[in-house]
């Protein structure tokens, strides 16, 4: 029944993108193609088929895919396509050309997200965002009759999916040989359900699968002017975010009754408000003498979200905080603008100058906050008295100059200079003045050679302590978007080809990052990496290619263990995270065609080998306890592909196709060996976690051409 529907899908695509007059233009090459068969999955034991498919249906049965129609002429043209027909993740698309006066396009392409085949919980959900829990459950668990271990057997087992569906229309009308008009339509929506945290405090936390019921709808229009010496366009871009389900409440799996210091029966929160943003542009460009042209472009927008406000606390124990009032009435004006000048007036010499800012404008009302409730549990008086809207202007320039002194060598040196004005932040302003120096020699011989160099420097003004100090942090902290930084990095590339059908490459890459003023935070960031790859073509039948990558990245970060009071100011607290992470990558492929007659073979191997490592260090006159160090983090991923296909006629091709897939994790956090069960000692999760794979995937396929 699936694939009947899914056939009358593309019979009327097909009909509705020919055009009307096609039966009496000349004649036109035309094709059809379609790619149809069976496909089955023989998982390993205790297999994650869940991430195995993760954002793809690769469900056992028949499927049709790869449907190809189109026709041509000298006037216009048409192609619809179809792909993995009836399944979650199937792709439509739609295009017609008239050429010179009418382009349309159309794609309908859904994405799905597979979290777990086995997760569990122990919530009904009679509403969306609502979650209850058995009284009797609840009220044993107040009174400690009852445990959480022993009801979780009760739990229902459900799959955990999320599906993106996005539709895409584009038109373009030439309405005068200089002149066209653009539309576009864009519409993503969101159903399914993912992971969600709630919490009443550190010894009481849950996990839920928040239903997710969104609408993004992206709406554009605009005019274009071209002729010999410039161009001209003005536009209107908007965009429209819908949630239908903007609050979630869930009940507290230790309480049935609420309380002004043990907690509330229930949790609630708000989640992603709806939203509108509009915004209209302008740009340019004018071809200028002397082989030079500039380009401006100017945009001014608005966002806005008003949506009802929740109170600060379901709990009916603790008295009832008044809002500052009813709905968010968030609102910002947001202005860009962007100017380019590039040019070769000097022989062997290009310069390029660009200019780029981004003012964001809160213009949120103040809400203010006297009081506000602590975990559900306590109405507290609010130090800052109120909301701080953010806001920030970014302006960047860049001066790039590449010298061509031979035909084949190049210099260019580069210089950029990024400029953040920031409010309610703890450094007012940051400004980061970057270098770059780099030399090429490209087609010298058999050789190829790129070198680059990066210098960057950031520093910070205005710094007031006292905002870090009134958020409860650590007066020493450096935030990592805007702690002073000091940063150096080369790469290189080298590619030789000794033989017209050998080509060898080799790249590497080396960055230090130092953050001298940083406490607290991140203290350094490094990483280096090197790959080597080699591409055989040693004739028109048989291609191959491998390559190997080493990856390493590592940061130093510090912070102190402390509640308020004497702890917060005592350095014998501190500790530090040393991390470092390594990847190991290996690919692999080689294609057979037409070796033996009527037959092309594909292969091709991945391996992705990947680890963590975290180690603690404390001061030495520390008074923390020991650290007791964490096990490494590692993955490893194969992957195996062969793809044979062997042409009975003309027009009939079969074929036959492998995937083997291996994926073992080891994460200390996520591994079923630690969490054994939905009931821990500190939440009630889902059972959302880290498990191997192995899988094979077969398909059998006819295609056919006429």
């Amino acid at each position: 029944m699936r694939l009947e529907r899914s056939s009358i899908l593309v019979t009327m695509l097909w009909l509705a993108a020919r055009p009307a007059a096609a039966q009496e233009a000349s004649p036109s090459p035309s094709f059809v193609r379609v790619d149809f068969g069976i496909r089955g999955t023989v998982y390993g034991d205790n297999a994650d088929r869940a991430r195995y498919q993760r954002y793809r249906d690769l469900r056992n049965g028949p499927f049709a895919d790869a449907l190809r129609a189109g026709s041509t002429n000298e006037h216009w043209s048409f192609d619809v396509r179809a792909d993995r027909v009836g399944y979650r993740d199937q792709r439509y698309t739609a295009a017609y050309n008239d050429f010179g006066k009418l382009k349309a396009s159309f794609e309908w392409n859904q994405i799905p997200l597979f979290f777990s085949q086995d997760t569990a919980t122990l919530y009904s959900s009679p509403s969306p965002g609502l979650f209850l829990l058995p009284d009797p459950l609840q009220a044993g668990l107040q009174n400690k009759t009852a445990t959480l271990a022993s009801a979780a057997g009760q739990a229902s087992v459900f799959d955990l999916r999320l599906k993106r569906a996005v539709a895409d229309a584009r038109l373009t009308y030439s309405a005068t040989p200089h002149l066209d008009f653009n539309v576009s339509f864009r519409n993503t929506q969101k159903k399914g359900a993912q992971p969600w945290a709630g919490t009443f405090g550190f010894s009481d936390a849950v996990e839920l699968a928040a239903p997710v019921d969104t609408r993004t709808t992206d709406v554009g229009a605009a005019a274009e002017w071209t002729n010999d010496r410039g161009e001209v366009r003005v536009g209107y871009d908007s965009s429209f975010f819908r949630n239908d389900v903007t609050t979630l409440v869930w009940d507290n799996p230790l309480r049935i009754t609420d309380s002004p210091t043990a907690g509330p029966v229930q949790g609630r929160m708000a989640i992603w408000p709806n939203s509108d943003l509009n915004s209209g542009s302008v740009s340019g460009l004018v071809k200028l003498p002397a082989s030079s042209q500039a380009t401006a472009y100017v945009s001014l927008g608005n966002w806005s979200q008003n949506d009802p406000l929740i109170p600060f606390t379901i709990n009916t124990a603790l008295p009832a905080i008044a809002l500052d009032r009813p709905t968010t009435d968030a609102k910002a004006r947001v202005t860009s603008t962007a100017f380019t000048f590039n040019t070769r007036a000097i022989d062997r010499v290009w310069i390029n100058a660009r200019f780029r800012s981004y003012d964001f404008d809160n213009r949120t009302p103040v809400f203010h906050i006297a009081n506000t409730v602590s975990y559900d549990t306590s109405a507290v008086a609010f130090a800052e008295g109120g909301t701080s809207p953010y806001s920030f202007t970014h302006k960047t320039f860049d001066l790039d100059v590449s010298w061509t002194p031979i035909a084949h060598g190049a210099f260019r040196a580069g210089y950029t200079r990024e400029v953040v004005d920031q409010t309610f932040r703890s450094v007012d302003t940051t400004t980061e003045n970057t270098l770059r120096l780099s030399a090429d020699a490209t087609g010298v011989g058999w050789a190829t050679v790129r070198a680059v160099y990066e210098h960057a420097k950031r520093v910070g003004s205005g710094l007031d302590e006292q905002t870090l100090d009134d958020i409860g942090e650590q007066v020493s902290l450096r935030q990592f978007d805007i702690s002073d930084r000091t940063s150096n990095r080369f790469s290189g590339l080298v590619i030789l080809t000794p033989l017209s059908s050998l080509s060898l490459n080799a790249t590497a890459f080396v960055g230090r990052e130092d953050r001298p003023g940083a406490v607290f935070g991140l203290r350094s960031n490094d990483n280096t990496g090197a790959s080597v790859g080699f591409d055989l073509v040693p004739g028109s039948r048989v291609s191959a290619g491998a390559s190997y990558e080493y990856e390493k990245y590592s940061a130093l970060q510090a912070s102190r263990q402390a509640n308020p009071g004497a702890q917060f100011d005592d350095p014998t607290r501190d500790w530090t995270t040393d991390s470092a992470d390594h990847a190991h990558t290996f690919t692999a492929s080689a294609d057979l065609l037409k070796l033996w007659p009527k037959t092309d073979v594909r292969f091709a191997y991945d391996m992705s080998r990947a680890e963590s490592v975290y180690i603690y260090g404390l001061v030495p006159n520390t008074t923390l306890p020991a650290v007791s160090q964490l096990p490494p983090v590692r993955n490893t991923r194969n992957r195996l592909s062969a793809d044979a296909r062997y042409s009975l006629t003309r027009r009939v091709g079969a074929g036959l196709t492998y995937w083997y897939e291996k994926y073992s994790v080891q994460d200390y956090a996520f591994n079923p060996s630690t969490l054994d069960s939905i009931a821990q000692p500190s939440f009630l999760m889902l059972g959302y976690l880290y498990r191997p794979y192995t899988a094979n995937t077969f398909w059998g396929r006819l295609t056919l051409n006429w």
